[in-house]
């Protein structure tokens, strides 16, 4: 046991040199167990940006219970393996860890072998995601490239760009569009 807790202290040292967002592990939101995992290879080249179309959560325990009713909607109802996304970001600024990094998620068909997906909670399509929800997914993505999760040149995408959607929302598209990683092609 004193060796689980020191394997923890030591990764949330590792998070906080890296200068990662606040990521709320699985546990923390009281996630279901996946019923399979397929890994993913690393780095990471391609992040495909969502929104959960749902009303913006603001605090950790709006925020967790989100995100469960989103991993209960993902595995009873779209027959997912577990929630679909990598990681989903709350209006609190915290960081929700779905799939995480190293495990193949079920966000964008066709791009799910080689793409983390990140997902914001809420509605996009008319106006902005907070400016703490904003940070905290450049901060995620700025932690992925020092992790080694992400490759240093990755490409941002929103989901719009690849599959026939309106995710990540107009509003939350043309900011995304201003980010330097972001590219017209994948």
């Amino acid at each position: 046991m004193r060796s689980l807790a020191a394997l923890l202290l030591a990764a949330c040292a590792v998070a906080n040199a890296q200068n990662c967002p606040n990521i709320v592990a699985r546990r923390g939101w009281g996630a279901k167990p996946a019923k399979t995992v397929e890994y993913i290879i690393k780095p990471v080249h391609n992040v495909i940006i969502h929104h959960t179309v749902s009303p913006i959560c603001t605090s950790m325990n709006s925020c967790a219970e989100r995100v469960r009713s989103i991993q209960v909607l993902h595995m009873n109802n779209l027959k997912f393996e577990d929630i679909g996304y990598s990681f989903l970001v709350g209006g609190d600024g915290n960081v929700y860890e779905g799939r995480g990094w190293h495990k193949q998620g079920a966000h964008t068909r066709g791009y799910n072998k080689n793409s983390i997906g990140i997902a914001l909670v809420g509605d996009f399509t008319d106006t902005l995601p907070p400016r703490a929800q904003l940070d905290a997914l450049k901060k995620l993505l700025e932690c992925g490239v020092q992790l080694g999760e992400l490759s240093d040149d990755y490409q941002l995408l929103g989901a719009r760009q690849v599959v026939a959607t309106q995710s990540p929302g107009l509003a939350l598209y043309q900011e995304l569009q201003t980010w330097p990683a972001w590219v017209e092609q994948p």
